[in-house]
C-alpha cells in the first residue's frame, strides 16, 4: 500500500539491531534536540504508543505523521512530530 504525505521513518544504524526502545515521542509541538526534547503546550498523549506499537522489535519502521494516527490534541495548530528511539 502507497502511502502519501510525511512519514516518520526510523532506521537502525548497524545490520542485526532492532529498535529497543522509543525515548520520546511527541506529536504537536515539541521543542528541544536529541537527548533533551520537551512536550509542548500542544501534545497527543498516544504519540509514544503509536510509535512503539510500530517499530519496537523491527531493524525499521515508518509511521504516516497525520492527526488521524496521533489524534489532533489542537485544531488550527501547526504540528510536528519529534521522536528519540534506541537501538540494541
Amino acid at each position: 500500500m502507497q502511502r502519501y504525505g510525511p512519514e516518520l521513518r526510523l532506521e537502525c544504524p548497524k545490520d542485526g539491531q532492532v529498535i529497543s526502545s522509543i525515548k520520546f515521542a511527541s506529536f504537536g509541538t515539541p521543542s528541544g534536540t536529541c537527548r533533551s526534547y520537551s512536550h509542548g503546550e500542544c501534545s497527543s498523549i498516544q504519540a509514544i504508543s503509536v510509535v512503539q506499537e510500530a517499530c519496537i522489535g523491527v531493524s525499521n519502521c515508518s509511521v504516516p505523521v497525520s492527526s488521524n494516527y496521533f489524534g489532533n490534541p489542537w485544531t488550527g495548530v501547526t504540528k510536528s512530530l519529534a521522536v528519540e528511539a534506541a537501538c540494541s
